[in-house]
């Protein structure tokens, strides 16, 4: 098992079988990697601005529900001043790490249910899709 993730997050046309889509990988993180690995990936035309943040499955309180936990991955604070947007080019690519051991603030870090939420939006910025990614962190010992 690797200590890193790969994640494939695919955006493309406005044509129904171009639609945003992840792939199913990984299915998993262990809780004691250095980083989590998401390649980012636009084979549209246009070039595209995307921001990646980390939710978590929450059933405490009354209502179960995803709570927001990482509000951009790119930067080591948990709740970010200001997320920052990735610039994808058309049918460009890009690798993104989440780097999980220096990660700084609330909440803390532990096993359970997460997934990536990746927000795109054009240069003018007009919405262009958003993409889910569930996986999970777990103990790999």
């Amino acid at each position: 098992m690797t200590r890193l993730a790969m994640a494939v997050l695919m955006l493309a046309g406005p044509q129904a079988q171009d639609a945003p889509r992840v792939a199913e990988m990984p299915a998993q993180v262990c809780f004691d990697a250095q980083r989590a690995i998401f390649q980012v990936s636009n084979p549209g035309p246009v070039p595209l601005l995307v921001t990646l943040s980390v939710e978590r499955w929450s059933d405490d309180g009354d209502a179960a529900a995803w709570t927001l936990f990482h509000e951009d991955i790119t930067q080591k604070e948990a709740r970010a001043k200001k997320p920052r947007s990735l610039e994808l080019e058309a049918r460009g690519r890009r690798d993104v790490s989440w780097a999980l051991k220096q990660r700084v603030g609330p909440p803390p870090l532990a096993t359970g249910r997460y997934r990536l939420v990746a927000v795109f939006v054009t240069r003018a910025g007009e919405p262009a899709g958003k993409v889910t990614h569930e996986f999970v962190i777990q103990d790999c010992r």
